[in-house]
């Protein structure tokens, strides 16, 4: 309990120090860039899930109108796969295609070439998704999918922004530094003389 305590002490600390009169301008600077960058980030939070939502909402009818388009199908190989041309020449082809037969929604049979894993062989038997027409489409997205997108947006927005205020703090903090370094020589100087070099 007492190092929970002293965690958050030190969190408070870092915005609401102790009053000292050893405390330079710079440490106030440094207080002052974090005061504003936490404001920035509660403000960017509303932003980040009206961001989120606004990606919710353009989905999700998107996801409705393809679940309501694609079904399934129970589809027939009817040649062994074959590898496509890959892009790199020293890489070899992961894409198999094979034509498939099934049975469309009048009665009428189609074949129609799509890919397949290759170890597929003829006569297996592959589930197929389709759209009104019978024609090959990719699987519809999943229904959770517009929320989930959704939660990662926001999710980036908010770790983006943490991320970018940690990296101008640390550079901060390095100025700063640098900054009293020269501060502390030159009172240092002053004290003991141009000849005598300070150790840090």
């Amino acid at each position: 309990m007492s190092t929970t305590a002293g965690r958050v002490q030190q969190a408070v600390g870092l915005f609401v120090p102790k009053r000292s009169e050893l405390r330079r301008g710079s440490d106030r600077a440094e207080v002052v860039a974090r005061w504003v960058l936490l404001i920035i980030g509660l403000f960017l939070v509303p932003v980040a899930l009206t961001a989120g939502s606004e990606v919710t909402a353009r989905l999700a009818p998107q996801v409705a109108s393809q679940q309501a388009e694609r079904h399934e199908v129970s589809a027939e190989v009817l040649a062994a796969p074959e590898p496509q041309p890959s892009t790199r020449p020293d890489v070899a082809s992961e894409d198999y295609r094979a034509p498939l037969r099934w049975t469309a929604a009048d009665g009428t049979a189609r074949v129609a070439v799509v890919r397949v894993p290759a170890a597929a062989g003829p006569g297996d038997t592959r589930t197929l998704w389709v759209d009104r027409a019978d024609r090959p489409v990719s699987a519809p997205m999943n229904p959770s999918a517009p929320a989930a997108h959704g939660m990662l947006v926001t999710l980036f927005l908010i770790l983006a922004d943490l991320v970018l205020s940690l990296l101008l703090l640390v550079g901060l903090r390095w100025i700063l530094d640098r900054a009293r370094l020269r501060a502390w020589d030159a009172a240092w100087r002053r004290f003991t003389g141009p000849d005598h070099e300070s150790r840090h």
